[in-house]
């Protein structure tokens, strides 16, 4: 019998349309209309949820994208979780790995829009400015190896992301280039997580995370850094903060999910890109942004469920 498993995508899709982008209906508004009201997130991005248009590149910003996405993700779960049938397993891509807890029933709304923002400030605070290079057509080691080069995700054998120094990354892509990469592009993002450059954000973060109230998982969630299955909050109390300084093993959550016969994936966004790696995998998967009705993303996935027995 085939499984489902959901994934929650990282920072990088997000646009300043992220909260139309989406047919909500009451029931996510209702739970946006509570975030905003329990003050949940800073002033300044309060202020960008009442009018993105007054700032709309702040959304690419580290402090605003990584609650306003936790945000939209938990909007979309809600609205879908009735709709499709209960995950065996949840994972999530770098910031995603938190809004997966969510799904998987550990936190409230409030407290995982606020641990996203408690997340991008200790993140910010962490050090000097950084950056990411997503590299393709080179291995993860040999891209790794280039100086001032750290590896920060692992997507497969020739498809991995970089950290670096803010001052090192376009003379770095160049050089990765230069070593045989088919591409090697520098990212919309302001601090270069998973490496060592944020090893100062990982206890505090920890320490807020062991403020939260925990709730028993209703399905495992997988650790971005080992694709282990964390059930217990002590695992998670583990996992969770280290992956801001140690490499996410994305290619070992794709292996998890075909070991473990998940056979169809749902991304919930913002974006595709989650999604586009597990069909190269040859897992059935979609993100919701490809479909125009909520009902949709219900019925492709007991189809498509049903049609792989």
């Amino acid at each position: 019998m085939s499984q489902f498993a959901i994934v929650c995508s990282g920072q990088g899709a997000q646009t300043p349309e992220i909260f139309t982008r989406f047919p909500f209906t009451e029931k996510g508004l209702a739970l946006r209309q509570r975030i905003i009201d329990a003050r949940c997130v800073d002033d300044d991005v309060l202020d960008w949820l009442a009018d993105p248009s007054r700032n709309p590149q702040a959304i690419f910003q580290n402090h605003f994208s990584q609650p306003l996405i936790c945000l939209y993700q938990a909007m979309v779960w809600v609205e879908i979780a009735d709709l499709v049938p209960a995950p065996a397993m949840v994972a999530g891509y770098s910031l995603g790995e938190l809004t997966a807890y969510f799904c998987a029933g550990a936190f409230s709304p409030e407290d995982v829009v606020r641990l996203a923002g408690v997340r991008s400030r200790e993140m910010d605070a962490a050090g000097p400015r950084g950056e990411l290079i997503a590299v393709t057509g080179l291995s993860p080691s040999r891209a790794s190896s280039l100086d001032g080069a750290m590896l920060a995700i692992v997507i497969s054998e020739d498809h991995c992301v970089v950290g670096c120094s803010a001052d090192r990354a376009e003379s770095l892509a160049r050089e990765l280039k230069d070593a045989g990469a088919r591409d090697a592009v520098v990212l919309a993002v302001t601090v270069a997580s998973h490496t060592a450059l944020l090893d100062r954000a990982v206890e505090p973060f920890r320490s807020a995370l062991q403020q939260v109230p925990w709730q028993v998982l209703k399905t495992p969630v997988l650790a971005g850094i080992s694709a282990a299955k964390v059930l217990r909050r002590e695992q998670m109390e583990q996992v969770l903060p280290e992956q801001i300084h140690h490499t996410v093993r994305w290619d070992r959550i794709q292996q998890r999910f075909q070991e473990s016969g998940c056979r169809v994936v749902l991304e919930l966004g913002p974006g595709t890109q989650l999604s586009h790696m597990a069909v190269a995998q040859g897992i059935e998967a979609r993100g919701v942004d490809e479909f125009r009705s909520i009902e949709g993303i219900g019925e492709w996935v007991k189809a498509t469920m049903g049609r792989l027995g």
